[in-house]
């Protein structure tokens, strides 16, 4: 009995120890994030830089067959309202397309041609996989130099704190938020947080996108 306490004891210790070190790695990912990105997300056009090459950072366009995914929506039209502001010298389409018949990076120049951005100002990076990915491909393989990222803020501050820890020259500018109900929330809530804490490991072991290749000149 006494060895059977013993060892429900050293378990919850165990327990409380891996809970207690899991809350102080999210912590130190929130807190690197917001200190390297807060000052540098804007929410109003005018508040954004000239000239930056802007960078979309792809979803799905469609929740479903017949339902519109309003994330996708918001982040066009935030590109398009930055365009049209005169902000920005060109626009990364970067996502996805790792399927036949799923294709990022068409969809948002298809919605950013119909919004007016004309299409050779439109630059498609069909390797943007992941957020860390597209960041970094932004500078090595187009060559921007001053960046603009564009997508809801909760992603846009992650973006930023990337591109800023690797020494690229970042703004994000925040696309609208969606209503969602509780669970949704909260779902995306811890979602975010475990993206953060591997955006930090990401960091610390210098990983690298997953595909690279040849430089490609942007329409500047």
């Amino acid at each position: 009995m006494r060895k059977s306490l013993k060892f429900l004891g050293t378990a919850a210790k165990l327990g409380g120890f891996a809970v207690l070190s899991l809350l102080l790695i999210i912590l130190a990912a929130e807190g690197f994030t917001n200190a390297r990105a807060n000052d540098y997300c804007r929410s109003q056009a005018e508040e954004c830089r000239q000239g930056d090459v802007g960078l979309v950072l792809g979803c799905s366009k469609k929740l479903s067959r017949n339902r519109a995914n309003f994330y996708f929506t918001g982040r066009m039209q935030a590109a398009a309202e930055l365009w049209k502001s005169g902000k920005l010298s060109c626009i990364i389409v970067s996502g996805d397309n790792r399927e036949v018949y799923y294709n990022e990076p068409r969809d948002m120049k298809e919605a950013l041609i119909k919004l007016g951005v004309p299409e050779a100002k439109i630059v498609c990076d069909y390797a943007g996989l992941r957020t860390f990915d597209s960041v970094v491909r932004a500078q090595r393989i187009f060559g921007a130099e001053k960046i603009t990222i564009i997508s809801q803020p909760y992603h846009v501050k992650r973006a930023v704190a990337t591109a800023r820890q690797l020494g690229i020259d970042a703004e994000g500018y925040n696309a609208p938020l969606v209503p969602v109900n509780r669970p949704t929330w909260l779902r995306q809530f811890l979602r975010e947080r475990a993206a953060r804490v591997a955006m930090c490991f990401d960091l610390l072991i210098g990983t690298e996108p997953r595909h690279m290749g040849e430089r490609i000149d942007l329409p500047l």
